[in-house]
């Protein structure tokens, strides 16, 4: 398996739906974000996207938001676990990362993992994380974990070029969180899971000082 191939794949197929205007249902929106949704193109579910706009240079942002051991999501994302690089395909872009959530919804959904290849890029227009699950035989399941599969997912930090202290993060995710829960358990847990992941990451950013006035 050519797991660049894959991954830019990937990456073409979310600035697709990214640029996508079309078809999306509202499902929470305030001043500060928005969470969306429309029927997946790759599997039965659905796919969301959240915006959120930060008074912020992008690559802070993106730097808060990456997926990285022992980078700052591992810090403030208390919905993330643990964060574990299991192999450098190609440094500094390419990566199978394994993460661990924690369980939500009062323990309704327990603890998932995913194993993704990553793909880091810059642009003129945007930094991203471009990600898909993949099978990898040497991180086995987990018996304290349920194996959910992510198809193509990511984070588009978008670049204002007239303000570089500004920016938008735009999160697209379509898991399939596997198990025996209902569909409809689902759907109802990943917009609010996305609004909670906006809103500590606003609060991080302006803790650490990061936020422009």
């Amino acid at each position: 398996m050519d797991l660049r191939k894959k991954a830019e794949e990937v990456a073409e197929r979310l600035q697709k739906y990214y640029k996508q205007v079309e078809g999306w249902t509202s499902t929470k929106k305030s001043k500060n974000f928005e969470i969306s949704y429309i029927q997946s193109e790759e599997f039965s579910g659905h796919l969301y996207k959240g915006e959120a706009i930060y008074n912020c240079p992008p690559k802070t942002v993106f730097d808060y938001v990456e997926p990285l051991p022992d980078g700052p999501r591992a810090k403030w994302d208390t919905n993330m676990k643990k964060i574990e690089i299991l192999k450098w395909i190609e440094k500094p872009d390419l990566r199978i990362n394994r993460a661990c959530t924690a369980s939500a919804m009062l323990g309704l959904i327990s603890p998932r993992d995913f194993v993704d290849v990553i793909l880091v890029r810059e642009t003129e227009e945007s930094f991203s994380t471009n990600a898909i699950s993949i099978e990898y035989p040497e991180c086995p399941e987990a018996k304290d974990h349920v194996r959910g599969w992510n198809w193509s997912c990511g984070m588009i930090c978008v670049k204002y070029p007239e303000d570089p202290n500004k920016c938008k993060l735009v999160s697209l995710i379509q898991p399939d969180i596997k198990g025996m829960l209902p569909k409809n358990v689902v759907e109802a847990a990943i917009p609010g899971s996305m609004v909670e992941f906006f809103t500590k990451l606003e609060e991080a950013l302006k803790k650490d000082g990061k936020l422009s006035s």
